[in-house]
């Protein structure tokens, strides 16, 4: 049975444009959530490792994608009521924006996806600096 897990991170910019596009679009994507990532309308295409060697490849649809708002995918290998949703909002706090990411995983691997997406995340900071 899978389990929602929700997480959320605070990113270091006040740019909203700056992060739709961190998670809107193949160059941003790459940037933090996969080595390469190819979208062709509402298929994504995520490679993992050198595609012209030993590699891992899995496809998504974009199941809806609001600007400036949130991205929902659900891989194709996956059940229908699973997805994955990154969503973007400001915090009047501080100032900056934050993701939320919504995710399903089995009982037995929550916590290894927990971990991937910290992760991810990390990644993020450190190659964007956001």
């Amino acid at each position: 049975m899978s389990r929602k897990i929700e997480l959320e991170y605070e990113l270091k910019t006040r740019s909203g444009s700056a992060v739709w596009t961190l998670i809107s679009t193949p160059v941003g994507l790459k940037k933090w959530l996969a080595d390469d990532v190819m979208m062709d309308g509402s298929m994504a295409t995520f490679i993992w490792g050198d595609p012209l060697r030993e590699h891992d490849t899995h496809t998504a649809t974009v199941v809806e994608m609001e600007k400036n708002s949130h991205i929902r995918l659900r891989w194709d290998s996956s059940d229908v009521d699973s997805y994955w949703e990154i969503r973007m909002f400001h915090s009047e706090i501080a100032g900056n924006y934050h993701l939320a990411i919504t995710d399903f995983a089995e009982d037995d691997d929550h916590e290894g996806l927990v971990q991937i997406w910290n992760q991810n995340i990390e990644r993020l900071h450190c190659i964007t600096g956001v």
